[in-house]
């Protein structure tokens, strides 16, 4: 039986319904064995077999209401942000933070309605002049990579067409996960672009980049600053 299909799981459970419902149960007399006894006819096995059609074709019906009212919401994430008590409490928007048009458009196109706690204390101080240094910490899933993401896109030049901005990630992993941030939350800002400092990328010895924004691992940023001189370290803002 198809476990994923409650049609087929339901024909087939009337079928057998309807070819137990036939079934005439009449007390035949069994002939005695060789010690006088009556043997008595096994059902269990019979049983045994409808009560696993039964449960396969419930368990199939609730997967399929399950898939079916599985819906993207929300609603609960901006019950949380009113939770003065929460992570992701916030009162203020991002309109507040005078982020560019395409910046402010990307994102709320990825979703964040208002910015989250540790957004709302940190992106003032990341976005302030004369820069500062930061040091921010949250819970996982509160809008960090979020928040220094904006900040590296809101600070760069795109008419300056030399790395701006670097940003390192402890793992091949983890730079890619931060470069997808970047890529989606500055699709709107397509003068704006990545290059990825991480093994497999090989660029010829003396090449300049023209990206703006640098995303890779300490060892092979460090061979793009120092070995390779791909990066200028003094144009970093």
């Amino acid at each position: 039986m198809a476990t994923d299909s409650w049609a087929l799981a339901v024909d087939e459970q009337e079928a057998a319904a309807e070819s137990l419902s036939t079934l005439q149960l009449k007390e035949e007399k069994a002939k005695p064995d060789a010690n006088g006894a009556v043997p008595k006819a096994d059902d269990n096995v019979e049983r045994t077999e409808d009560e696993e059609k039964e449960d396969r074709a419930a368990q199939s019906l609730l997967n399929k209401l399950i898939r079916s009212n599985l819906v993207d919401t929300t609603n609960q994430v901006e019950v949380l942000q009113r939770d003065p008590n929460s992570p992701l409490y916030s009162v203020k928007s991002f309109e507040e933070l005078h982020l560019k048009p395409q910046l402010l458009q990307g994102v709320y196109a990825m979703g964040f309605n208002r910015p989250s706690k540790i957004q709302e204390n940190a992106l003032p101080m990341m976005l302030a002049e004369p820069p500062q240094n930061l040091i921010a910490q949250s819970q996982s899933g509160t809008g960090k990579t979020a928040a220094f993401v904006l900040a590296m896109l809101s600070r760069v030049e795109p008419g300056n067409k030399y790395p701006q901005c670097l940003c390192l990630s402890p793992t091949y992993e983890l730079a890619l996960q931060t470069g997808k941030v970047i890529e989606q939350m500055g699709k709107f800002y397509p003068e704006l672009k990545l290059a990825y400092a991480v093994r497999g990328n090989k660029l010829e010895r003396g090449q300049k980049i023209s990206e703006q924004i640098v995303i890779g691992t300490p060892g092979t940023v460090l061979d793009w600053c120092s070995k390779l001189k791909f990066i200028d370290p003094k144009k970093i803002k």
